[in-house]
């Protein structure tokens, strides 16, 4: 019963790790988006693209709000690398609980 209760705890644990990890491929993706798109708007903004059917008004408020989705970004992307920590440490811990259930099931002789 105890090995079925830890099998489940740590299939748990790999679908959290293996959706953290579906969400970081995914950040990176989306950051990868606003990097492309940030290139744009900075060339626009000094001049350097032929598009002058924006105001330079609208490019910095299209610029700021960039950069707060990045920041945004950043912030989620940190809390997801968190928790992938936390989910090794647990693992870490399982395993060494483990072993330790192991050891204490040895007999008083062989110890």
């Amino acid at each position: 019963e105890t090995k079925q209760l830890i099998k489940q705890e740590e299939l748990k644990r790999l679908h959290k790790a293996q959706a953290v990890q579906r969400q970081l491929e995914e950040l990176e993706e989306r950051q990868r988006a606003l990097e492309i798109f940030g290139v744009k708007l900075e060339r626009e903004l000094r001049g350097e693209s032929d598009s002058g059917t924006k105001d330079e008004t609208q490019m910095l408020h299209e610029w700021f709000e960039l950069v707060l989705e990045k920041n945004k970004l950043m912030r989620y992307e940190s809390e997801l690398l968190i928790i992938a920590q936390e989910l090794e440490l647990e693992d870490h811990q399982s395993r060494l609980e483990q072993k330790l259930r192991e050891k204490m099931a040895i007999d008083g002789k062989s110890k």
